[in-house]
């Protein structure tokens, strides 16, 4: 038998809550795996709430009382023959033992593996999952208190890889997500500079603020965020979730 290759680790995360990280892990969970092709596992350690599993509990009795969306279900499923991805639930600290028991399990080769950590350093086991991870992608608002604890976190965190060099956390960065156009630039470019001065990384992709992303399955067919859809391509448009799944591919190095 051929020996399965090793998934990629990767978590969006932040200490702060409220900056879209369960959202967008359900975006680009989404998009890699119905749009891309990627074999995607989420693991939901958002205890003791886990949104993601709910998301995916709510989905599933979205599409059970429609028949348009079942249709579109099952029209997905002969197109690609690939069925929803697994959401698995895990406390921080039991994260990649979670993720390697179902890995363990399964005949599938996952591309990608991606974890929704809770929005506090505070709840025990995230600091030590974080470190385990391959990737970390930091989202951050123009909020200057979320800035400020952003880099706060990820200063942290660079401190203890600096360390201890046996952790296999390879890269973190920060990316700006619910940018307003009407709030003024000079914050944007004021942060940018400290980023740059403190030797921060950051994504190019800047994620625009929109309703849509607080849209799940509607009854016309439309999806945006849904863990058994891909966005819906007149949503998808201007939302720059492509973007920024294309540059987590080369960053990550997927792009094969």
């Amino acid at each position: 038998m051929e020996k399965k290759k090793e998934p990629l680790f990767v978590a969006l995360s932040n200490q702060k809550g409220g900056v879209g990280k369960s959202t967008l892990t359900i975006l680009l969970a989404s998009y890699f795996h119905y749009r891309k092709g990627r074999n995607v596992l989420v693991v939901d350690c958002d205890y003791p709430q886990h949104s993601i599993r709910d998301i995916r509990e709510w989905d599933i009795k979205t599409v059970e009382k429609n028949e348009k969306l079942q249709g579109k279900l099952l029209e997905q499923f002969e197109g690609s023959e690939r069925k929803a991805y697994t959401v698995l639930t895990s406390t921080p600290e039991d994260a990649k033992q979670t993720a390697y028991e179902f890995l363990d399990r399964s005949e599938t080769s996952y591309d990608l593996v991606l974890t929704d950590l809770p929005g506090t350093v505070n709840a025990a086991g995230v600091f030590r999952s974080l470190v385990n991870m391959d990737y970390l992608f930091v989202p951050v608002t123009q909020n200057r208190m979320v800035m400020q604890s952003s880099m706060n976190f990820v200063l942290a965190i660079r401190e203890l890889l600096s360390r201890n060099d046996s952790f296999p956390l390879k890269d973190i960065r920060l990316f700006w997500n619910c940018m307003d156009r009407r709030v003024s630039k000079e914050l944007y470019r004021a942060y940018t500079e400290i980023f740059r001065h403190l030797k921060l990384k950051t994504l190019e992709t800047v994620l625009p603020k929109a309703e849509r992303f607080n849209r799940g399955i509607c009854t016309d067919g439309q999806v945006f965020r849904s863990t058994l859809f891909p966005p819906s391509p007149s949503l998808l448009k201007g939302s720059h979730i492509d973007l920024l799944a294309d540059e987590l591919e080369t960053i990550l190095g997927l792009t094969d």
